[in-house]
């Protein structure tokens, strides 16, 4: 008879290859998994589940997570005290243990031969890939691996009990459906794990039961998910007005075209679990030869068939480590132990299947450390890093609650606090409901085209009039801006400013210095503030950029015009430069604020219009030897300059000869 010591036992070894593979990635922590956790944060601080505030300060509805349960149990530890990302990490860690304990009770151990046996799914699990990379990166891929573990393992047990129609009782399968249920609260995809185990398990109904019981024996057991689905259906329409999560919008494109690079996702994520994968295909051979076939094939393989073609309808995914495998991983490994049981019950079949598991194992966990997908995962830390911009913005601005858009929603927000644009339409509903613009399809070959990154509406955009904008790349390069790069309002409002916050340790082990191009409107609430007779002009705007032009223009094919070609070169080769130059900076002070950090001897300029009137400039707070002069068009350098009517008017600050100085602000008072 099994007990717990015998499946504690037949999970051990697994438990321990999760600890010594989980570390290997440390630190990775996806910057989606922020997402998620904005809006656990923001759940907790009151604003109910949202990602930001619009315009009147109220927050948006908007369903950019696509893990209703995750987010509620990690706010739930965040309840409790912990730390959100510690609770992540805490959760992903618990969850996948307990999906190896499950997988290990569905070979139902009991003495040492079986407890062998019960202990290859659990292994296989531990040593893939999917597990090593996303146990700990705060995703809901754990929570969900244990989810669909209880479930076929729930219709491993009913089907070693197939004969006994007790085993498929109205509150049995309503039962064995609870799992695939919560799952549908997991991610919006999971019914389909539950549309596809009911087919299975009508698909396994003995011939007397008729079509109608078999019929009815799938409608019962996904009777909980059906109710789950309608429940957040009803939740969701109206919390957020909409009958599918913001996100689904975003990637769900189902284009033909993508079936392709989809297929070749599927195969590449197989073919990295090799091990996982040849032996669930051997057991599930062995099962159709040697054992009850009906009673554990179809209701394990018809969920993987429909996953494996879902995933390639959606054309995959690009995150690394084959994050979309980690529900298959359940089904895949019981397929691989019950296989294995088949094998038979002698002391050499045993030894064999056994031996079989191990290298298995082995092969799978040796290849997780040296897949190129694994290494991406152990090398990506710019989450960290946009943990200290983040960090560094809430100091600098938080106080005026600037909105700032950005192309990575993740950690950068969420550090920050502030308000919001996700320029990409995760966690927005006009971006995500934008038509993919006709100029995608023009795209020059080798551009890349990951799904989820192809909303955009820069026009929208720039109706929202952001305050801050920080980039995945020193320019946008995603679809809302690359259309700002042709937009006046970008180019004529926006300056890039080079916020130099030094060297920051992002991890306790590794220290980076930190620069990034933060681009600011003029005008907005970090920009320069005007008064009746006083304009406050913010130091760290000083020698700021202004985009000439367009410079990347990656969604236009050629123009063929030589002059178009070179303006952009022109254009390149000064943004490049304002990149690498190394001052004048916007540094934080010791309070966090900005301000402008100057060579000695150095001077930079920043042009802006002025009403007409006598007005005079000064470094404020007032700095030793640092000097503000000013001119009109084609005028002469002056410290009081008597305009006649409104005119742009260039302001020059310049450093002390002998001492390097930091400026806060240049103020503008008109003395007439």
């Amino acid at each position: 008879t099994p007990n717990w010591q015998w499946n504690v036992l037949a999970a051990a070894p697994a438990v321990l290859l999760l600890a010594f593979q989980a570390t290997w990635v440390w630190p990775f922590f996806s910057d989606d998994s922020f997402i998620s956790l904005r809006y656990a944060e923001r759940l907790l601080d009151g604003h109910g589940l949202t990602w930001t505030e619009g315009a009147d300060g109220l927050p948006e509805r908007v369903e950019g997570y696509s893990n209703l349960l995750w987010v509620l149990l990690t706010a739930g530890l965040g309840a409790l005290g912990f730390d959100l990302v510690t609770a992540a990490r805490l959760l992903g860690a618990i969850l996948t243990m307990a999906a190896l304990y499950l997988l290990a009770v569905a070979q139902r151990p009991c003495d040492v031969r079986t407890t062998a046996l019960a202990a290859v799914p659990p292994l296989l699990v531990a040593g893939a890939q999917t597990t090593m990379v996303w146990t700990l990166a705060g995703l809901e891929g754990p929570l969900l691996l244990a989810l669909l573990a209880w479930g076929f393992a729930g219709i491993t047990h009913a089907g070693y009990r197939s004969g006994d129609d007790a085993t498929w009782s109205t509150a049995r399968l309503l039962r064995l459906g609870i799992p695939f249920a919560l799952a549908c609260w997991t991610r919006p995809d999971a019914p389909l794990w539950a549309l596809c185990a009911g087919a299975g398990i009508a698909a396994i109904a003995p011939r007397r039961v008729g079509f109608g019981g078999a019929i009815g024996r799938a409608f019962r057991f996904g009777l909980p998910a059906l109710v789950a689905v309608g429940g957040q259906l009803a939740f969701r329409l109206a919390y957020y007005g909409d009958y599918v999560p913001n996100t689904a919008h975003v990637k769900a494109e189902f284009d033909p075209a993508s079936f392709g690079p989809g297929l070749a996702y599927v195969q590449a994520a197989l073919a990295a679990h090799p091990g996982a994968t040849g032996l669930a295909a051997i057991g599930a051979l062995l099962l159709f030869v040697r054992a009850r076939p009906r009673t554990f094939v179809l209701p394990l393989l018809l969920p993987l068939f429909g996953w494996f073609t879902y995933l390639a309808a959606i054309g995959g995914d690009h995150f690394p480590g084959y994050r979309l495998l980690h529900g298959a991983l359940a089904p895949l490994a019981l397929l691989a132990g019950l296989g294995l049981r088949a094998l038979g019950t002698g002391g050499i079949a045993t030894t064999l299947a056994v031996v079989l598991g191990i290298a298995a194992t082995g092969i799978d966990a040796s290849w997780a450390r040296t897949h190129p997908k694994s290494r991406e995962a152990r090398g990506e830390d710019w989450e960290w890093r946009d943990r200290q911009v983040g960090i560094a913005l809430a100091r600098a601005f938080g106080d005026r609650r600037p909105l700032l858009a950005v192309e990575a929603a993740g950690a950068l927000p969420f550090y920050s606090r502030l308000p919001a644009l996700d320029l990409l339409g995760l966690c927005d509903r006009t971006i995500a409901t934008t038509p993919f613009p006709g100029w995608l399809d023009t795209m020059r070959p080798g551009i890349p085209r990951p799904p989820g990154h192809l909303r955009g509406n820069g026009a929208y955009a720039m109706d929202r009039a952001p305050d801050l904008m920080v980039f995945k790349q020193p320019l946008p390069t995603f679809v809302s801006g690359c259309e700002f790069e042709s937009d006046p309002r970008f180019l004529d409002g926006y300056r890039c400013v080079l916020m130099d916050l030094g060297e920051r340790e992002i991890l306790p082990d590794r220290t980076n210095e930190i620069v990034v191009p933060l681009w600011l409107r003029v005008a907005g609430r970090v920009g320069v503030e005007r008064r009746a007779d006083q304009v406050v002009v913010p130091g760290y705007l000083f020698g700021s950029f202004r985009l000439p032009g367009p410079v990347i223009h990656r969604h236009q094919p050629p123009t063929g015009d030589p002059a178009f070609d070179a303006s952009l070169a022109e254009n390149g080769a000064l943004t490049l430069a304002f990149l690498n130059r190394r001052e004048p900076r916007a540094v934080p002070d010791r309070d966090g604020r900005l301000v402008l950090a100057m060579a000695a001897a150095s001077h930079c300029t920043f042009a802006l219009p002025l009403a007409a009137g006598r007005w005079r400039a000064a470094a404020a707070p007032p700095a030793q030897g640092v000097s503000v002069r000013l001119r009109a068009a084609g005028g002469t350098w002056q410290t009081d300059l008597r305009l006649r009517e409104r005119a742009q008017v260039e302001l020059e600050l310049t450093a002390p000869p002998t001492a390097p100085a930091t400026i806060a602000a240049v103020t503008l008072q008109r003395i007439q």
